[in-house]
């Protein structure tokens, strides 16, 4: 039993895996304007080059230059009334809402609690403020 159990381990062990069978190395490159392409530096490696026009080598990427940014620019009054009435504008850690110190996500999940809350309320209310047609 242990003997053909250290067969079947050398033989396993032996055989390369299906992971090790590509050894070459990729690169990507974009290039603008007429600059060259460059050469791969050895057999195993592979290069793929993008072009670009020249007039955007310094520019903010297209993708991110269209992204909606409707959210980001909206007015976080509220949210900073809030956090001065509550005395702890810059607080960090536990129960704070902030990317600083331990448990910071608490306050956040707190904070979001509340405005579910709110927003339930205010479509509660509205509901039953509602005319019915009759």
């Amino acid at each position: 039993m242990i003997r053909a159990t250290l067969l079947i381990a050398a033989a396993l062990s032996a055989t390369p895996l299906l992971a090790q069978a590509g050894t070459y190395r990729e690169r990507l490159v974009t290039v603008y304007g007429t600059d060259a392409c460059p050469k791969a530096s050895n057999p195993d490696e592979i290069v793929v080059c993008t072009r670009r026009p020249e007039e955007e080598r310094f520019r903010i990427p297209r993708p991110v230059r269209e992204t909606d940014t409707s959210i980001d620019r909206r007015d976080n009054v509220g949210e900073q009334r809030a956090a001065l009435a509550s005395g702890k504008p810059s607080a960090t850690g536990i129960g704070s809402c902030s990317s600083v110190g331990p448990g910071g996500m608490i306050g956040c999940n707190q904070g979001l609690n509340v405005v579910a809350a709110v927003r339930r309320a205010k479509e509660g209310i509205e509901r039953a403020i509602e005319p019915v047609d009759k």
